[in-house]
């Protein structure tokens, strides 16, 4: 018998002694409690027994085996499971808080369902470790996030840019930490891109980094290389590739900053990075008109997984899926998120699919729209149902970009390098404003869902989101009906602008119906109380009509119908309470029955 089985032993006789019996809890009558962890499947703990005063905290550092993942734990009181050393699944750290009694508790760690093979290809295993690694995925969501790569594989003088699933890359290409459609006997091969030559850089080596200020070569393809004479690059200084004829450049891990003008007037049309990128000015590549791609790998841990953000690609995930069926794609901000039965719509038109793409109306609509649009087809249906109190967004005339687009990428940055960034603003700004805001946020891993969290990102038992996109966590009415904001929106023609607000959404609705989609435009939920002072019935009835008049899509509904009572509302303004749902899911089959009617008949 070895030693740690004894000391089990010796403790849950300790235990039983002091509580009267196994499987009873009895408050200590003493200053310390007794903890055993017991054994299960798929894990092991380093220190399976400790002991603490009575009320304090109680950690417990636990190594998975490979294919397993942390679940969950049997302890009554407040618990939680943290990542540890920096690992997206081999080692958590489960924390009882405020532990008032001796007893046995258990750890559930649960067995990934879908394996992938990864090859280094060129490279080998960091820190002696293999060149082929097995990852097993539990299946939170339609497709599976990669793993990031440099912490498995090293290769001296290359950077690892992503995956393949040919060794020589002419298969399938993903990014670190990006998401790809799973299969049996997926292998991924590294792809590796070579050094340039630092000769052909200008630097400086300041006290424990370098810092690139210039580069003389010619070549259109450019590796930035992570370090410089032993110490790692940190920073690509002002003007480095003033006026270069380079058209792609890969920025190695490990670079902090790219200061202004770094690229200014350089032929760049196609940029890498790592997430470990903190700073980019908003100048640093002012000039670059044909710069139109940037691929991003993940070397860092997300900080948004599980979060509403992240619904944004479990939604796209399902948009690409049904990419070639006929569907119903449902769009605005959390209102819609908040605002749709699709089951309902899904049942009241069987020959179409429901997709609910809501997340953040506070964000611009449009990096969002161009992703739809790309996985929409003839005979689709886009719902759109702007939210009043972000118009700029919402209607499409804000071009530039914020930190939540890059929040909604984070889970699977492959989808940003869909974007043709020369449509966009400020993006470079927006990413280092992201970096900003989850600086100092808890670092999670990809097997997190949206979906076991209610939207404050507590857990839950039952499922907030549904396979359309809906969340469905019971809301109950309301007990007031009163404005929970006091910020009123107006519901007026001044406040919409032609050439502000329409004509930028009728652009966008243009492209979708020139690939022969179908647009609908539908109001938003508000609360009728929480509307301007200015937007009275009558002035509501000729924003309507002026709406009809000057959209080049039709307006299916009537805009009274989406002015609802307080009591339907639950948390905002403009997020529904479960009945609230039911009323407007009801009334918007009944205004896309008709529009389709009035079609067939013309």
């Amino acid at each position: 018998m070895n030693t740690r089985n004894l000391v089990f032993i010796w403790f849950g006789f300790l235990i039983c002694v002091v509580m009267g019996g196994c499987g009873t809890k009895e408050k200590e009558t003493g200053e310390l409690c007794h903890i055993v962890l017991e054994e299960g499947e798929g894990f092991c703990a380093e220190e399976p027994v400790q002991t603490a005063e009575t009320g304090s905290d109680m950690s417990f550092k636990i190594i998975l085996e490979d294919g397993y993942y942390s679940s969950e734990s049997d302890y009554q009181g407040k618990y939680e499971i943290t990542l540890s050393d920096k690992s997206d699944t081999e080692t958590v750290i489960l924390t009882l808080h405020d532990v008032k009694y001796s007893e046995s508790i258990c750890f559930l760690a649960e067995k990934g369902k879908y394996e992938i093979c990864y090859d280094a290809n060129g490279g080998k295993g960091r820190d002696g470790g293999p060149d082929f690694v097995k990852q097993y995925d539990k299946g939170a969501h339609l497709r599976i996030n990669t793993l990031r790569g440099i912490d498995i594989f090293c290769r001296e003088g290359f950077t690892l840019v992503g995956w393949n699933t040919e060794a020589d890359g002419t298969g399938t290409q993903v990014g670190l930490g990006s998401r790809i459609q799973w299969k049996k006997d997926l292998v991924l091969y590294a792809q590796w891109i070579p050094w340039t030559d630092i000769s052909r850089f200008t630097y400086e080596i300041k006290e424990n980094y370098a810092v690139i200020t210039g580069y003389s070569g010619n070549e259109e393809k450019i590796c930035i290389p992570s370090e410089a004479e032993g110490v790692p690059v940190r920073t690509v200084a002002e003007k480095s590739f003033y006026e270069t004829d380079c058209k792609s450049v890969i920025l190695s891990p490990g670079i902090y900053e790219i200061e202004k003008k770094a690229f200014q007037n350089s032929s760049l049309e196609e940029l890498w990075f790592s997430d470990d990128l903190a700073r980019i000015s908003g100048y640093a590549f002012e000039g670059c008109e044909k710069l139109k791609t940037i691929h991003i790998n993940a070397v860092q841990l997300p900080a948004y997984s599980g979060n509403y953000f992240d619904t944004f690609q479990d939604k796209y995930d399902r948009l690409q899926f049904l990419k070639d069926t006929r569907k119903i794609v449902l769009f605005s901000g959390s209102s819609t998120r908040f605002g749709y039965d699709s089951e309902e719509i899904k049942k009241a038109f069987p020959r179409y699919e429901v997709v609910n793409m809501g997340v953040f109306a506070y964000s611009p609509a449009l990096p969002q729209l161009e992703l739809i649009l790309e996985c929409m087809k003839d005979g689709d249906i886009l719902l759109d149902s702007p939210e009043f109190d972000a118009a700029n967004r919402q209607f499409c005339s804000q071009k530039e970009l914020d930190y939540a687009v890059f929040a909604m990428m984070e889970s699977n940055y492959d989808t940003f390098a869909r974007l043709d960034i020369r449509n966009y603003s400020q993006v470079f700004n927006a990413y280092t404003s992201y970096q900003e805001t989850r600086k100092d946020m808890e670092r999670k891993n990809y097997q997190l869902s949206a979906a076991d969290f209610d939207e404050d990102g507590n857990p839950v038992t039952e499922k907030s989101y549904n396979e359309y996109g809906d969340y469905v966590l019971y809301r109950p009415n309301s007990g007031k009906e009163d404005p929970i904001y006091g910020l009123p929106v107006h519901y007026t023609v001044n406040a919409f602008p032609k050439e502000t607000y329409l004509d930028p959404a009728n652009q966008e609705f243009k492209k979708f119906l020139d690939k022969g989609i179908r647009v609908y435009f539908t109001y938003s939920p508000r609360n009728k109380y929480a509307v301007s002072k200015e937007s009275t019935e009558a002035e509501r009835a000729r924003l309507h009509q002026y709406l009809k008049e000057n959209l080049i899509v039709p307006v299916i509904s009537e805009i009274e119908d989406s002015l609802y009572s307080g009591i339907y509302l639950y948390g905002t303004d403009n997020h529904l309470s479960t009945e609230g749902v039911r009323i407007r899911t009801e009334k918007v089959i009944m205004d896309i029955k008709k529009q389709l009617e009035q079609e067939e008949k013309r």
